[in-house]
């Protein structure tokens, strides 16, 4: 599979039009168990995409954010490395200088509140789909940052932590039919691997 991943990103570093300066911290939800388990009962190799989950982070802290990371058992995050892109230095740079916190997230049962935040983040990555949509915890606080007006943002597989939202009764800002785009996404991504693997 690392045939087809680029080793390295179109990243280049922006001028944010609003740099914040008080200190404002981003909730970062990611997985914490990269055994995603197919149809076929075979395991994939997963975890937080890097690119999907490192490169946002880059914008968000020259935006002035900080991070918090979180994870269901509150073990150390899990990227998928087979599509880290090895050749490019500021993702590696980058990666290296976040990894302390990465390694030691708080459990998503400890995060009682999100005053002090301006946000939370689900990145990309199939292990988005192995833990974090059955998370109770997740779900109070999705519903909390949805009550407080809180930007929620999600990329690629990262959407599927929103299940736990609908699940646990939120009446959600997205719109039905992405729910089950999602609800089908995990579905076919299955019933791929499982043909492929």
């Amino acid at each position: 599979m690392a045939v087809a991943v680029p080793m390295k990103t179109d990243y280049t570093a922006k001028t944010p039009a609003v740099v914040h300066t008080e200190g404002a911290k981003v909730l970062v939800v990611c997985a914490d168990d990269g055994k995603f388990k197919m149809a076929n009962g075979k395991v994939f190799s997963s975890g937080n995409h890097p690119v999907e989950t490192l490169l946002p982070l880059m914008h968000f802290k020259q935006a002035g954010f900080s991070f918090e990371f979180a994870t269901v058992s509150g073990s150390p995050v899990v990227l998928e490395m087979w599509a880290f892109p090895k050749k490019d230095a500021a993702v590696s740079a980058f990666h290296a200088e976040i990894k302390p916190l990465m390694d030691a997230p708080k459990k998503l049962d400890d995060v009682s509140s999100l005053d002090g935040y301006a946000g939370i983040f689900l990145p990309g990555g199939h292990g988005a789909m192995v833990n974090l949509p059955k998370s109770a915890s997740l779900g109070k606080l999705l519903h909390a940052a949805h009550a407080k007006g809180l930007p929620t943002i999600s990329l690629c597989h990262g959407d599927l932590v929103r299940l736990v939202a609908h699940q646990t009764g939120c009446v959600w800002h997205a719109p039905c039919y992405n729910l089950q785009n999602v609800l089908l996404q995990k579905r076919q991504y299955k019933r791929t691997y499982s043909l492929t693997k």
